[in-house]
């Protein structure tokens, strides 16, 4: 404490001290003035200690050790990758690579072209010629599947699900409240499939196809394949049970499994 009334602290800015006015003791004599410090609004004994506190806080951290942490090179994390999106490439594909189809049947993929891997997918098969239609599958291993109607259902004589179809009336499958409701089928494995509809003026449920080249290798080659295949089938006549050649119109369309 200085004699003009200024506390210092370490450091800091100088706090004002003001001393309160004696009153005057007996016989007009001052009476022995006992000063009252305050520093803004506290005790000198406050005063001091919170100046002390800081004196001792400030050679705390100057005697504070100073430790130097050295990372080692960590490399950045690479910038997420996009997943390109192949819906054009494959529309292009669709729409250049085409076989006979002389009824003009259709299929599409619901709900699009990419699908997750496990997913459940359905289809549309639309004809501008009554025909009776059969879906196959191939996997992007080329392994060739019948998946409507069930091969099974039709082997045991359940032909209550027919697979007629009529111009203006499209075939959508899984329907609810018609014979197709339950029919499922599980997008896998991942890779470059391709769904075909076979279309037959003939009464035919089933087909037995050998397997193809896989759909990514050469695309038009695997549908071309299988157009081939289909036309050496004969069916059995209704009435006399001659086997006859069948007029097949046929489209097929490339989709993704990611």
């Amino acid at each position: 404490m200085r004699d003009n009334g200024t506390i210092c602290g370490s450091g800091g800015r100088a706090g004002r001290l003001r001393l309160l006015s004696p009153q005057a003791g007996e016989g007009g004599h001052a009476a022995q003035p006992r000063p009252h410090f305050a520093f803004a609004g506290m005790t000198l004994t406050a005063a001091a200690a919170l100046c002390a506190a800081a004196v001792t806080g400030t050679a705390t951290l100057a005697q504070a050790p100073r430790s130097v942490t050295i990372l080692p090179d960590v490399p950045e994390a690479p910038a997420a990758t996009r997943v390109p999106d192949l819906s054009p490439r494959l529309e292009l594909l669709n729409a250049t690579i085409k076989v006979e189809n002389s009824a003009g049947v259709s299929v599409d993929l619901l709900p699009r072209l990419e699908v997750p891997a496990g997913s459940k997918i359905g289809f549309r098969i639309a004809t501008k010629k009554t025909g009776y239609v059969i879906l196959l599958d191939v996997d992007a291993d080329g392994r060739l599947t019948q998946i409507f109607p069930n091969p099974g259902a039709a082997t045991h004589g359940l032909r209550d699900a027919t697979n007629l179809i009529k111009p203006g009336r499209p075939l959508t499958i899984p329907q609810l409240g018609t014979p197709y409701a339950g029919f499922e089928f599980v997008a896998e494995p991942a890779g470059i499939a391709m769904v075909v509809a076979l279309l037959s003026d003939k009464p035919v449920q089933v087909v037995d196809l050998p397997d193809t080249p896989p759909p990514a290798l050469a695309p038009g080659d695997t549908l071309r394949y299988v157009r081939d295949q289909a036309l050496t089938l004969k069916v059995p006549n209704a009435d006399s049970g001659r086997l006859e050649q069948p007029n097949w119109s046929i489209d097929g369309k490339f989709y993704l499994i990611k």
